[in-house]
C-alpha cells in the first residue's frame, strides 16, 4: 500500500497552473496572482490627519501651555489642504489633507476646551496639553510607496489583499485563470435524491457534497459542472472525452476498487490512470491521472472515505492548479493541535492508518476535537456527516483516548 504522504505529492505532481489571465481587481477577487502587483500609488496618497482635532504650527506652541489661538477655518476630509497661518489654529478632520513640508501638528479635540463632536466652529481654541513626539499626521507613503511590490505573485486575492491593491493603484492584474471543476459520481445504485428509491438504490449524497466542498474551498465564478454516470465504461469514457475538453479537474467517485462493475478503473485504466491502494481507512482505493488535458482525480464511493480523500488529496490538487505552491506534506495547510474530547476508533491490525472526521469547540482554554461517530468508523456512515470542522490522521500504530494532544487538519 502507498504510503498517505506519497501518494499527495503523486497527486500535486499532476497539477501544474492553469494559463493566466489579465482581470480587473473585481473580477479577480479570490484567484492567484501569476505575476507581482506593482504599486502605482503611494499610501497613503497625501499626508493627513490621524485625528479629529486642530492643526496648528508647532512653533506656537513653545514654552508651558496652556496655549489660545483664534479658529482661522475647517478643513473637512476630501477638502484640499490648506496652509495654517502663525498664530491661528485650524479645525481638522480625520482623513484631510496637510500641507506637506510645514512645521504642523494635529491636536486632537479631547485636548482642548472644545467639547468632541458635531459642535459650531468656534472662535478660538485653547489648547491644555501637547506632545512633541507626537503630531498626529500620517505622511504621504509611509506604508508603501510608488513601485513597491504591493503583493507577490502566489498570493491569493483575498478581501486584504483587494484593498491594498485598490488603494495602491493597481487596476488590472495578471493571475491564474478561475479553474473549470467537473464532479462526476457513478453506479446504477445510485439516484437523484429527488427519486424515488426503489429496491437496492442508494441516494446521491457523493455528488452534491463533493460540488458542495468545491464551491466552499474555492471562490470562483464557475461554479462546478456535475454529472452522473452509469455502469457502463464507454458511456464514462465518452463522459470523460467531453468534460476533458473544458474542464481544467475531474473528481469522480466510486468505481475505482476491484469490483466487476468498477466502471471509474475500468475505463481509467486504459488510459493509463494510475489505480491503487492508499495506507489509510477510509480511502483506501484511490486513483490519479490525466484524461487527455485535465487532471483526473478518482475518489471512492464510500460516502466517508469520499469527504476524507477530498479533505486530502482533492485540496492539495487544487492549490495547484489554481497557482499556489504545491503541498508537500500533509500538513502545508491549516491546521490546529487540540484535546481529544473523546476516545477516537482505534485502528485495527488490519495496518492502516485511520482518518478520523471530527467537530471542534473552542474556549479560552483551547480547542476540542471529538471524532464524528464515536469509536467506532465506518466509511458509509453518511448520516454522521454533520457540521465537521476538521480531520484527524491516527497512525496504525497508536490509540488516542480522551485529554490526549491531537492534531487537526481544518476542514
Amino acid at each position: 500500500m502507498k504510503p498517505i504522504e506519497e501518494y499527495l505529492r503523486d497527486v500535486v505532481s499532476h497539477c501544474q497552473p492553469r494559463a493566466t489571465v489579465t482581470l480587473s481587481i473585481a473580477d479577480a477577487a479570490g484567484l492567484v496572482l501569476a505575476e507581482d502587483a506593482i504599486a502605482g500609488l503611494p499610501v497613503p496618497p497625501f499626508s493627513n490627519s490621524a485625528m479629529d482635532g486642530y492643526l496648528v504650527n508647532k512653533a506656537d506652541l513653545a514654552g508651558e501651555g496652556p496655549w489660545t489661538l483664534p479658529v482661522s477655518g475647517d478643513t473637512p476630509a476630501g477638502d484640499a489642504p490648506k496652509p495654517v497661518a502663525a498664530g491661528t489654529a485650524q479645525r481638522i478632520m480625520t482623513g484631510a489633507p496637510v500641507v506637506d513640508g510645514a512645521e504642523l501638528a494635529v491636536i486632537p479635540v479631547e485636548d482642548t476646551n472644545i467639547a468632541p463632536g458635531p459642535v459650531p466652529l468656534p472662535g478660538e481654541i485653547t489648547v491644555h496639553s501637547y506632545n512633541p513626539e507626537r503630531d498626529h499626521i500620517r505622511r504621504r507613503g509611509t506604508n508603501i510607496a510608488p513601485g513597491a511590490m504591493t503583493a507577490p505573485a502566489g498570493t491569493v486575492i483575498d478581501a486584504g489583499t483587494t484593498a491594498a491593491l485598490i488603494s495602491t493603484g493597481v487596476k488590472n492584474v495578471q493571475v491564474v485563470a478561475p479553474l473549470r471543476i467537473a464532479v462526476i459520481s457513478t453506479g446504477d445504485e445510485v439516484v437523484p435524491s429527488t427519486a424515488d428509491l426503489q429496491a437496492g438504490q442508494l441516494p446521491d449524497s457523493n455528488l452534491p457534497m463533493i460540488a458542495q466542498l468545491c464551491t466552499q474551498y474555492i471562490p470562483s465564478p464557475l461554479p462546478p459542472t456535475v454529472a452522473h454516470c452509469s455502469d457502463d465504461p464507454d458511456a464514462f469514457a465518452e463522459l470523460l472525452d467531453q468534460l476533458s475538453a473544458d474542464h481544467d479537474l475531474i473528481i469522480t467517485t466510486g468505481g475505482v476498487s476491484v469490483g466487476a462493475f468498477d466502471v471509474t478503473r475500468d475505463a481509467g485504466e486504459k488510459r493509463d490512470i494510475w489505480f491503487g491502494p492508499i495506507n489509510m481507512k477510509p480511502g483506501k482505493p484511490q486513483g490519479v491521472g490525466n484524461w487527455n488535458d485535465a487532471v483526473l482525480l478518482c475518489l471512492p464511493g464510500n460516502p466517508v472515505a469520499a469527504w476524507v480523500s477530498f479533505q486530502l488529496f482533492c485540496k492539495p490538487a487544487i492549490d495547484a492548479l489554481r497557482g499556489l505552491a504545491p503541498a508537500s506534506s500533509l500538513f502545508n495547510r491549516p491546521f490546529v493541535d487540540a484535546i481529544a474530547g473523546a476516545d477516537f476508533p482505534i485502528p485495527r491490525p488490519f495496518g492502516r492508518n485511520v482518518a478520523v472526521p471530527v467537530r471542534m469547540s473552542y474556549s479560552a482554554d483551547g480547542a476540542v476535537a471529538t471524532p464524528y461517530s464515536g469509536t467506532t468508523l465506518g466509511s458509509h456512515f453518511v448520516g454522521s456527516l454533520v457540521a465537521l470542522d476538521g480531520l484527524c490522521l491516527i497512525n496504525q500504530e497508536d490509540q488516542l483516548h480522551t485529554g490526549d494532544t491531537v492534531r487537526i487538519l481544518l476542514a
